[in-house]
């Protein structure tokens, strides 16, 4: 076996796979092949429940799994836990001997009767409550591991590993996509997040229809920004100003048009500042009290309370720390945090953000 060459095929195709789930389950079956497995599949011992939880099957149908999870408190691959959470391959025959695993009750009622033989773990990272594995099962009668299986083990393991933690990032990100979509559509008025430009980057479902009505003048059918909204969008993200700055203006229709400085991007690290737009006007269904500044800044029940009431009372802080009954440092730990969600930098920063915001809903 070329171990090299084959690894290097192997590798192209786990890379494609973190970002497509067909790709992924593929380029396990051929590293699953590549070592001479009959069966295999991702499996993940969660520790708080002590139990294997199996994905990414290959070659296992239904019923077998269903055999597995009957037997699966006899297997001994659970003795090997430390040795896993350490980063090394199990090998089941290596780690118990021979003679044992023949004696053993999960070999003679399951593997056996399954049509397997030996198998082993290859170990892909934990977190909090899992320790993730590949299982190659072999064979029942087919000979141990070569030296180049074993050679081709090792050279996947490392990449093996880098590509589920990958994989599993994504997914989570994909996740929470999905959740501040939600959360999004779920606003009452149209809202966008845009270049400086005028591109837009993202929107909910309200502001998917308002870039469809010819009046919009982000529309699609719109030839040039207007200059006061290309203008709005260079201060919200910092463009010529010493800090992104929120800004508004009236609308043809009798609404308003709010810029805001994008939250999520201080998120990027190092990309492209974006902008928050929200079109207001009587044909937008208001938003409840709080929505606002929980969606766009991720503020806090006692944060919002805080802006609030100094958009509307000119206190100084301790007089603000009795009102709202809390201590003076518990007060200044939220304005900072406020400060930093919002990129405000002073009260008087956070009162005009409010302001801004005061347009959006009466109440909020």
């Amino acid at each position: 076996m070329d171990t090299n060459g084959t690894a290097l095929q192997l590798l192209e195709r786990l890379y494609d796979g973190v970002l497509s789930a067909d790709s992924w389950r593929q380029s396990l079956r051929d590293i699953s092949l590549s070592l001479g497995a009959a069966s295999a599949g991702q499996v993940a011992l969660h520790t708080p429940t002590d139990s294997l939880e199996l994905d990414e099957l290959i070659g296992m149908p239904p019923g077998m799994v269903a055999h597995f999870n009957e037997m699966q408190d006899l297997d001994p691959g659970r003795a090997a836990s430390a040795l896993l959470a350490a980063g090394r391959i199990y090998v089941d025959y290596e780690f118990h001997g021979r003679a044992r695993l023949q004696r053993e009750p999960f070999y003679q009622e399951f593997l056996k009767p399954n049509g397997l033989g030996t198998y082993a773990l290859l170990p892909l990272g934990q977190d909090e409550e899992r320790i993730y594995t590949f299982s190659v099962q072999r064979e029942h009668g087919r000979s141990p591991l070569s030296d180049d299986e074993t050679r081709l083990m090792q050279a996947v393991l490392p990449h093996l590993r880098t590509t589920l933690h990958l994989q599993l990032r994504f997914r989570q990100q994909q996740a929470e996509s999905l959740l501040l979509r939600h959360m999004l559509d779920r606003l009452g008025f149209p809202l966008l997040v845009c270049s400086a430009r005028g591109g837009i980057v993202q929107s909910n479902h309200l502001g998917d229809i308002w870039l469809q009505q010819p009046d919009c003048p982000l529309s699609v059918r719109a030839s040039n920004l207007p200059q006061p909204i290309r203008r709005l969008l260079d201060r919200a993200c910092g463009h010529g100003i010493e800090a992104p700055a929120a800004g508004s203006l009236a609308l043809p229709d009798g609404g308003r048009l709010i810029v805001l400085p994008c939250p999520l991007t201080q998120d990027l690290r190092g990309g492209d500042a974006l902008a928050l737009l929200a079109a207001q006007g009587p044909q937008w269904r208001p938003t409840p009290r709080g929505t606002l500044l929980r969606t766009l800044f991720r503020l806090t029940p006692a944060e919002i309370r805080l802006a609030h009431h100094l958009a509307r009372h000119d206190d100084p802080l301790p007089s603000v720390a009795e009102t709202l009954g809390v201590s003076l440092n518990t007060l200044r730990t939220q304005l900072r945090s406020i400060f930093d969600k919002t990129q405000t930098r002073r009260q008087a920063d956070l009162v005009r953000l409010m302001g801004h915001l005061g347009l959006l809903t009466p109440g909020d």
